[in-house]
């Protein structure tokens, strides 16, 4: 067993020790305790792997012994984090305060005493890593979709809070095949094959994966240093920078091309070189796990190929201004671009680096480029191609905001040509489509909530009906109607139910005064402004609003003289994120100073967006061709005022070459405010002697 390296005061922990520390159930979205082991002590890190790793009973996995972690890879883990990860991110990014334990606030809660996590100020600034088989859908259900990835690591400030010390945790499962440079490879093996297939999963078992887990905790390392320099910065910003971090201390190549077989997966199944199942290019850069399942690899993706892309263009100090700016996402890019001296904007950026995902291979392999700049259409950071075959490049209806539907034009196995094409044609979307309204009428609404609420178990009741917002993750569901508020102002009173993750998912009473552009957040007894750091922007921006466990129905009031004697709309709305998915919001005898609301019936009810549609802020359409060559060529449509656009086929070759065989378009909805969480309508129409062109009604 490993010594630690440093002389340990008295009352500290030491090789060997046993401990309770905090776990995560992320199946059910609890937190729990169990026991771990200190396995090893290093400069930095203190490694206590957890005293129970195994799968559920039954499980073939642990037939192959996949949770065991031996004293060589924890001496080698503590080694990598002392000599690369933590002098590697304390030059580029930020260093952690230190954490003595001394305000913890779980001891008392597990019945140990106050000082039970303090130690000397000899260990204080040491990484506390939670090895441990974290309980996810992987864990309980590996054959399901969900269950196809799994949580190798990961930072929660919740974690620090409660003990008082840094820590992060990091997977137990597969050491031997996801740690050290080089790992063995038994995905050949019988017993591998045979689990794997038993349990449908299809990326298999047995494969190396060197230093996987060394790089996921030097992505995790960035989120925690992240948490005390800018704890709320946008997900896409804060995953990119952490994904950044693996290429920063050297243990991911994002050079390699997707086809390569030790290619990042984040970044491949971006480009649409992963299973179906895991998504494509057809992702927007700043909504963060908006497709769901397993899908958010590409988030991943996407953020990390842009931070690569930044990092090629800007340099180390760049990223490390990022880092630490304050600003959060698209506006704090925009002032580290400013100082940096940039003559992109933000959104610019965002597009030229699009546009780079489909043309940087081409142009790395034929060295020319018409229509563009070489350097501002590629990255020495990565060698990218876009999977056009790939359905989830395209196909979902509409484009996403500051993303691309990667459109090329014909379809498999019928490509268009450049020669082929007699006309091309844009026309964008205006405004959104309104959502239809998703709350229902609950007849039997729970009486209350409990610590066993959540999505899907909610206990029926026996009181009166009530409306309800339903549950879900990446909610953002309203019900409003027009109210009058006497000249003498009065009271807004209702009964209200919530069962939310609490700090991060919230439900809100409204009004708006200018039919339905903007809305203000009523408080009332129950209302809550407090928020974890890492919630999502549009959860913070309509604070105040109820989250937790009400435990009970409670009578809500607020005070309406400010609207006396106007018509205004009233609204109750549910947000969530896209993680813990509990019971939901539900409202009943609701009334306006001394009229009764109907809260058994929809009749009246509308959303948001039905009553004031989201207008689309812009579109940007980029046009590519690449030969047989790798010959590249670049076009920005011209996109008028009504968001219309369209090119004749001489105009279109003369741009993109006569002798192209790959003609695409890069649809893109602009929305450099951030707060557009629809896909964009838009018909893209091509013309062509045979019919195998259009891009309609999307």
């Amino acid at each position: 067993m490993r010594q630690q390296n440093k002389e340990a005061a008295a009352g500290d922990p030491q090789v060997g020790d046993t401990k309770t520390w905090l776990a995560l159930n992320d199946y059910t979205g609890q937190i729990y305790v169990k026991d771990y082991t200190l396995r090893g002590i290093g400069d930095h890190i203190q490694v206590w792997v957890a005293n129970n790793t195994a799968f559920p009973d039954g499980d073939c996995r642990n037939d192959l012994n996949m949770t065991e972690v031996t004293d060589e890879q924890v001496d080698s883990f503590i080694s990598e984090f002392d000599n690369n990860m933590y002098p590697k991110e304390s030059a580029s990014f930020s260093v952690a305060p230190d954490r003595d334990g001394s305000g913890a606030i779980l001891p008392s809660a597990i019945g140990e005493p106050d000082d039970y996590y303090q130690v000397s100020a000899d260990q204080a600034d040491d990484t506390v890593t939670l090895v441990d088989n974290v309980r996810d859908a992987n864990f309980y259900e590996p054959s399901t979709p969900d269950g196809q990835t799994f949580i190798a690591g990961f930072f929660y400030s919740v974690f620090n809070d409660y003990t008082d010390r840094n820590v992060m945790t990091i997977d137990a499962n597969d050491w031997l095949h996801r740690t050290g440079a080089n790992p063995p490879d038994d995905s050949d093996d019988p017993a591998y094959i045979a689990c794997a297939q038993s349990q449908g999963y299809e990326r298999g078992y047995g494969a190396p994966r060197p230093r996987d887990y060394e790089g996921t905790f030097a992505h995790e390392y960035q989120h925690l240093l992240e948490s005390y320099v800018d704890p709320d910065e946008d997900s896409f910003i804060n995953e990119g920078l952490s994904d950044y971090a693996q290429s920063l201390v050297g243990y991911v190549d994002t050079t390699l091309p997707p086809t390569a077989p030790d290619a990042d997966s984040h970044i491949g199944c971006f480009q649409g070189y992963l299973p179906e199942a895991y998504g494509g290019a057809e992702n927007s850069l700043t909504l963060w796990q908006d497709q769901g399942g397993p899908e958010i690899l590409c988030d991943y993706g996407a953020a990390y190929s842009f931070m690569m892309y930044l990092y090629s263009h800007y340099g180390e100090d760049f990223m490390s201004q990022l880092h630490t700016e304050p600003g959060n996402g698209l506006k704090g890019l925009t002032a580290v671009l400013k100082d940096a001296g940039a003559k992109r904007t933000a959104l610019q950026t965002v597009h030229d680096w699009l546009a780079t995902m489909a043309l940087d291979a081409a142009i790395d392999k034929s060295g020319k480029l018409t229509g563009g700049s070489k350097k501002q259409y590629t990255s020495d950071s990565l060698s990218s191609m876009i999977n056009w075959a790939n359905p989830q490049s395209y196909d979902s209806p509409g484009a996403p905001p500051n993303g691309a539907d990667y459109v090329r034009l014909g379809k498999p196995g019928h490509w268009l040509k450049s020669k082929q094409i007699d006309s091309l044609r844009f026309k964008g979307a205006s405004s959104l489509a309104p959502t239809p309204v998703e709350w229902i009428v609950d007849t039997t609404p729970p009486d209350a909530t409990t610590a066993d609420t959540t999505c899907g178990a909610v206990e029926d009741g026996t009181g009166a009906a009530a409306l309800y917002s339903g549950c879900g993750e990446n909610l953002d569901r309203s019900i409003v109607r027009q109210v009058s508020v006497p000249a003498g102002g009065g009271t807004l009173s209702f009964q209200a139910l919530w069962d939310t993750e609490e700090q991060w998912d919230y439900g809100f009473v409204q009004v708006s005064t200018d039919g339905g552009k903007t809305w203000t957040s009523l408080s009332t007894e129950d209302t809550t402004s407090e928020h974890d750091p890492g919630a999502v922007g549009n959860v913070v921006s309509e604070l105040p609003g109820f989250t937790g466990d009400s435990g009970e129905w409670k009578t809500e009031t607020a005070d309406l003289s400010a609207y006396a004697g106007k018509k205004i709309l009233l609204g109750f709305r549910y947000i969530t994120d896209s993680g813990v998915n509990e019971g939901g919001f539900w409202v009943r005898n609701i009334d306006v100073a001394g009229t009764s609301v109907p809260s058994d019936s929809l009749a009246g009810w509308k959303t948001i967006t039905q009553v004031n549609p989201v207008s689309v802020p812009d579109w940007t359409v980029q046009l590519i061709g690449i030969d047989k060559s790798g010959k590249a060529s670049y076009h920005n449509l011209k996109i008028d005022k009504s968001f219309r656009g369209s090119l004749s086929g001489a105009k279109l070759r003369g741009l993109l070459g006569k002798d192209a065989t790959t003609v695409a378009a890069l649809v893109t909805m602009d929305d450099k405010s951030q707060t557009i969480t629809q896909y964009g309508k838009y018909s893209l129409k091509v013309k062509a002697p045979v019919a195998m062109g259009n891009r309609s009604g999307r």
